[in-house]
């Protein structure tokens, strides 16, 4: 990640870099330092001589003893019998990652352990790391599978039959709200989570989960193009108690805030 920011143009970073990431422009008789993120390998070689932390190198290749050791030193803060804490696999999509998780969860001590999904990865994915997890978090973007499309990049099938599973095998879940202005905010999709939780009404809690901007800085921070689509302004609290209100109005009485 560059932060433009933090960066003085000291410019050592561009002979610390052997695959060409980091160049000097021209601009109206200024240097200036751009980067072509799609050549970094991720060594790491800039960051030692940036004395200004303008770079952070973002994600890290970890084994399951590693990880461990890390989780570790905090575990006398979330052990099982002491306060019901513990462990919860987020991402990015953890269901990605399940052999690992399965790994890493055997050389645990017995902790709840959480999984934070978008709901979509195969049955069978599912199937193999439902027996490790005592809670899910699981998201619900877009009641319509066209407009769930557009925005997710695939339909909600495959998730809402995820649900289904999870549901029915008596797992414990709260329902993740994602609510994003002008996007999803709309009357279809506040029926549709009615229409869920009436399905599902042992579903412990429904979590509005606000849209802001943080995300749009780092996607800059990452070289990455910010989708026109996204506000540039994150939901307001009137906006979000509205939100609530509407949910309320059509029988959703177990829903808050994450």
């Amino acid at each position: 990640m560059f932060h433009s920011k933090l960066c003085t143009g000291c410019m050592q970073c561009v002979s610390a870099c052997k695959q060409g990431v980091h160049q000097v422009l021209e601009h109206d008789g200024k240097k200036m330092h751009v980067l072509d993120t799609e050549l970094c390998i991720g060594s790491g070689e800039c960051i030692k001589v940036c004395c200004y932390d303008a770079l952070t190198l973002v994600g890290e290749v970890m084994t399951t003893d590693q990880v461990f050791d890390k989780i570790s030193k905090d575990l006398r803060y979330f052990a099982l019998e002491e306060n019901q804490g513990g462990v919860t696999f987020s991402g990015g999509e953890p269901m990605l990652q399940v052999p690992f998780i399965k790994e890493l969860v055997s050389k645990m001590p017995k902790v709840n352990f959480c999984m934070e999904t978008s709901g979509y990865a195969p049955r069978k994915s599912f199937e193999e790391v439902l027996p490790y997890i005592d809670l899910f978090l699981f998201d619900y973007k877009m009641t319509d599978p066209l407009l769930h499309t557009k925005f997710c990049g695939k339909d909600n099938s495959l998730i809402l039959e995820n649900l289904s599973y999870l549901y029915d095998s008596g797992k414990p879940i709260i329902l993740r709200l994602p609510l994003i202005p002008t996007i999803n905010d709309t009357p279809d999709h506040f029926d549709g989570i009615a229409s869920l939780l009436k399905k599902y009404p042992k579903i412990l809690r429904a979590e509005l989960m606000p849209y802001h901007v943080f995300g749009l800085t780092k996607s800059e921070e990452l070289g990455e193009e910010v989708s026109s689509l996204l506000p540039k302004v994150g939901a307001s609290e009137s906006l979000v108690q509205t939100w609530l209100e509407e949910l309320q109005s059509r029988g959703c009485t177990n829903i808050g805030l994450s």
